[in-house]
């Protein structure tokens, strides 16, 4: 599977539209601020397990200075972290005693990991597992093989390689394989002749966070319409009163 980078520097700029948007013109942008980035993060519910002092469960990585660091642990959706935290209960861990769930924006978890943490991407995601599977299947990806990182997806026109936007110009990228299939389905019904040239790309969200940290004009010119597009599950998840 190619890197959404790699991807991204063959095609150079790419646009396109489902309902008649296009690729903005200009000159070349720098990297995306940290609060442009952390505005386009906000609308992403995460889920974290804190005991009763607040503090988050952690994992240990390694910085890219050889040095190794406790980062928070996020989960995408908090179905997982519910069953993450009952497991952990079960098997009477020291840190589930009095531990709960809590609800954050992206936005806030990547300020904070911004602001102290070796990089913003050191955080530890926790994947929902059947996107994963839906990625690992799409790129298909071997038996042995596994896929890395937090699966994202966007609709792009197999023929010329250009990403569907929206028709105020920006580019979704969903969470959930099934909400970006919900939302493109009615525009291939609409227009049946096309439905053998729209397909899935499959990126990742910390491979979309590092392209809008580097400077690279070209590329900032399509990161800057990116605008991700929360699961629908987790919505309703917190909609019916979980998370709270």
């Amino acid at each position: 599977m190619k890197s959404m980078l790699r991807r991204m520097a063959t095609l150079g700029l790419v646009g396109g539209a489902v309902l008649g948007g296009s690729m903005i013109s200009g000159p070349g942008a720098w990297a995306l601020s940290e609060a442009e980035i952390v505005e386009k993060l906000e609308a992403i519910p995460v889920f974290v397990i804190v005991d009763e002092e607040g503090r988050s469960l952690t994992a240990n990585v390694t910085t890219a200075a050889d040095t190794e660091v406790s980062v928070p642990v996020v989960f995408i959706h908090g179905l997982d972290a519910e069953t993450f935290l009952s497991s952990a209960q079960a098997e009477e861990a020291a840190f589930a005693e009095g531990a709960q769930i809590a609800l954050l924006s992206l936005g806030s978890l990547y300020e904070e990991a911004s602001d102290q943490l070796d990089a913003s991407t050191s955080l530890v995601y926790v994947a929902t597992p059947q996107e994963v599977a839906a990625a690992s299947n799409i790129a298909q990806l071997g038996e042995d093989e596994t896929f890395s990182g937090v699966p994202l997806f966007a609709a792009v026109n197999l023929e010329n390689g250009q990403y569907l936007l929206y028709a105020d110009d920006t580019l979704p990228v969903f969470f959930s394989l099934a909400d970006l299939q919900a939302q493109v389905g009615p525009y291939i019904d609409a227009n049946p002749e096309i439905e053998d040239i729209i397909g899935v790309e499959v990126l990742t969200l910390e491979g979309l966070l590092q392209g809008m940290e580097a400077n690279n004009p070209e590329l900032d010119q399509l990161l800057e319409l990116v605008r991700f597009v929360p699961s629908s599950t987790t919505i309703n998840y917190l909609q019916g009163g979980a998370g709270n």
